[in-house]
C-alpha cells in the first residue's frame, strides 16, 4: 500500500453522436481503474450527456472533468489519472486532462485524504481497463446504437520512482 501511480491515456470520441433533450441520460465509460476478481472500479472516466466525468462509485465521488467534449469530437484529448493507493485516508485522485490546442495538462479536479483501496472490494492487487463499457444501455431507452473510442498514448508510470511533472 502506498503505491503512487500515474494513469496517462488519450481518447478520440470518434463521430460521436451529441447528447440531445430526450436523450437517455446513460453514460459511457471509456477507462478504468478496477481491483481484481471482479469488484467494482476504483474510478472511471465516463461522457455523461456531453461532458467528460471523473468518477469513484464506492466513495460516491463525481465531478465534471471536461465540461463539454462536443468541439473536440473527432480530435484526441489527454487525461493524466495521479493516484495514491492505501487502505486508509491517506490515498488521493487527481485529474488532469489536456484538450486540443492546450500546451499543457490542467488538474481539473483532486480527491485528497481518501482510502482508494476498499473493504467492500477485497483485493491485493487492480488493473486498468480501456475500450467502451456501455452499462445499463439499451435501444429502447433511446441510447445510441453505436458508438467508437480509440485510445492511444497509455502508460502507466510509478510517481514514487520518478520526479514527473
Amino acid at each position: 500500500m502506498g503505491d503512487e501511480q500515474r494513469y496517462e491515456f488519450s481518447v478520440l470520441l470518434k463521430d460521436w453522436k451529441p447528447f440531445q433533450a430526450g436523450d437517455s441520460e446513460s453514460g459511457d465509460i471509456v477507462f478504468q481503474g478496477k481491483h481484481a476478481g471482479g469488484n467494482q472500479p476504483s474510478f472511471y472516466l465516463m461522457t455523461k450527456r456531453n461532458s467528460i466525468a471523473f468518477r469513484s462509485p464506492i466513495l460516491g465521488l463525481q465531478a465534471t472533468v471536461i465540461g463539454d467534449f462536443r468541439p473536440h469530437i473527432d480530435e484526441w484529448i489527454h487525461f493524466r489519472v495521479d493516484v495514491r493507493w492505501t487502505d486508509d485516508a491517506t490515498g488521493y485522485y487527481r485529474v488532469s486532462a489536456r484538450l486540443p490546442g492546450e500546451p499543457g495538462f490542467t488538474l481539473r479536479q483532486a480527491y485528497e485524504n481518501v482510502r482508494t483501496f476498499h473493504p467492500v472490494n477485497p483485493a491485493d492487487f487492480g488493473y486498468l481497463k480501456w475500450g467502451l463499457y456501455r452499462p445499463g444501455q439499451a435501444l429502447d431507452k433511446g441510447d445510441v446504437p453505436t458508438r467508437i473510442v480509440h485510445h492511444d498514448d497509455i502508460r502507466v508510470l510509478d510517481l514514487s520512482q520518478e520526479a514527473l511533472p
